[in-house]
């Protein structure tokens, strides 16, 4: 359900940029593309820090009734949940900024585009970044 609702937003914000750059400047558009960018990975990495936590709770339970195995199978599927998330949200970036700065481009502001261009890499990053970290922390309820 949370994904559909940002699927949502972001045709939403892909419908209003669309319609109001004609009627706002290239530095306004820049500063929503931003903000959605940046609002697009505050979400994902918030629904990641409580996934992660989930799991590690369902890890630890398991652990501590001597179910190895089982705690194991939670956590690789906690981790193909996490992959997949981070890969929807990366995509969610992409499409937004490729709007982004396909409109920047037509409104003759190569400049823009590349600085926002730069946040969405930037943003990428940050979700890789993140999904490494749920890893990490999954892998270490292991004791290792």
């Amino acid at each position: 359900m949370k994904y559909l609702l940002a699927f949502c937003a972001t045709l939403g914000l892909l419908m209003v940029t669309s319609t109001a750059s004609a009627q706002t400047s290239p530095e306004d558009l820049a500063a929503r593309c931003v903000g959605a960018v940046n609002g697009t990975v505050e979400r994902c990495q918030n629904a990641a820090a409580d996934e992660t936590q989930e799991c590690l709770q369902k890890i630890r339970r398991l652990l501590a009734d001597g179910r190895e195995r089982a705690a194991h199978r939670v956590a690789a599927e906690c981790v193909e949940s996490a992959t997949e998330r981070t890969e929807k949200c990366a995509q969610r970036v992409n499409r937004i900024c490729d709007a982004c700065i396909d409109q920047l481009v037509n409104l003759g502001e190569p400049q823009l585009a590349r600085r926002v261009n730069m946040v969405c890499k930037d943003a990428i990053s940050k979700l890789r970044s993140t999904l490494q970290r749920e890893k990490n922390a999954i892998r270490s309820a292991f004791g290792g």
